[in-house]
């Protein structure tokens, strides 16, 4: 495979994975009214495992002999942590846009813990890019100041919750790198992330749910369409590129959220926010384009404690 050819199938993977991602935000906002966060989580994560468990006993996926705990932890994190953080702030009333708005900053944070552990030289054009990519975060957000679009502290804290744990789980996934086969990937982590869920409803939350067929279809496409179809092209994307070129993909998640709110929820985009969007393409180009230094390979930038098996790649 060619250098372009490569670079186009991770743009088309990345794209699709933005566009599925996205759309998780407005699922879920479909789905909550009828089910507590926690219950819904525990829902939505445990038909995830099901689901991947069946396609691995028909498909005789080899199991590994080690790296579980890694797995576990970064899916508590990737998943568990941070879908708690989002479902919550939209339960309480957060837009689908908004709260994609906050998830969007998982960048800097990601580069930054890529540039403490690897010690590389800082680039000024990925700073740039950077800061212009949250520049355009605020131009979208413009909206999000209306009461309208549920911007509360309690939003906000439970919005940044979630971002410290998408960022925190995929750094830890790329920095241990378990190398496990894509459907066992998804099964731990999703069956652990279940675990969790339901105790976190059983604690927190009365186990009110309404199984009306809303709620079904979100929860199909929540657990289908985002835990296995997002989560997989993002872990795909996780072994192939560096870790805070990764991140520099969720850029572009508040821009299929607002998108797709906009039939889905009647949610219409303004001027300011396509306006943002526009920025924040911009953002994405400008820092794949200067993260990689002329003549480098497309390899993580974070450093793997076991590398991926061949017979388990993609």
């Amino acid at each position: 495979m060619t250098g372009e050819t490569k670079k186009l199938k991770v743009s088309l993977i990345a794209l699709t994975f933005v566009i599925l991602y996205g759309s998780g935000f407005v699922g879920g906002r479909y789905g909550l009214p009828y089910a507590e966060p926690f219950y819904y989580l525990a829902i939505r994560f445990g038909a995830t495992a099901v689901i991947l468990f069946a396609l691995i006993l028909c498909l005789r996926v080899s199991w590994p002999r080690s790296g579980y705990v890694h797995l576990i932890l970064s899916g508590i994190l990737l998943q568990g942590v941070f879908s708690v953080g989002v479902f919550y702030a939209l339960y309480h009333g957060m837009t689908p846009a908004v709260s994609a708005l906050i998830i969007a900053l998982q960048p800097i944070l990601v580069w930054l813990m890529v540039s403490v552990v690897t010690a590389r030289k800082v680039r000024p054009l990925s700073v740039l890019a950077l800061i212009g990519g949250v520049i355009g975060v605020a131009i979208t957000v413009y909206r999000g100041l209306e009461s309208s679009s549920g911007l509360t502290p309690t939003n906000i804290a439970f919005g940044f919750l979630g971002l410290v744990g998408l960022s925190a789980g995929q750094f830890y996934y790329q920095m241990k790198n378990p190398g496990a086969h894509l459907l066992i990937n998804g099964f731990v982590q999703s069956g652990s992330s279940a675990v969790v869920m339901l105790v976190g409803g059983l604690i927190f939350e009365k186990g009110i749910i309404h199984w009306t067929p809303k709620l079904l279809l979100s929860e199909l496409w929540m657990s289908v369409g985002v835990s296995i179809g997002a989560l997989s092209l993002l872990f795909v994307l996780m072994r192939s590129e560096s870790a805070d070129r990764v991140a520099s993909y969720f850029y572009g998640v508040p821009i299929a959220a607002g998108l797709i709110a906009w039939p889905v929820l009647s949610q219409r985009p303004t001027v300011s926010e396509i306006i943002g969007f526009a920025v924040i393409m911009v953002s994405i180009t400008v820092f794949n384009r200067s993260s990689r230094p002329p003549g480098a390979k497309d390899a993580p930038a974070v450093p793997a404690d076991d590398p991926v098996p061949a017979t388990d790649r993609p």
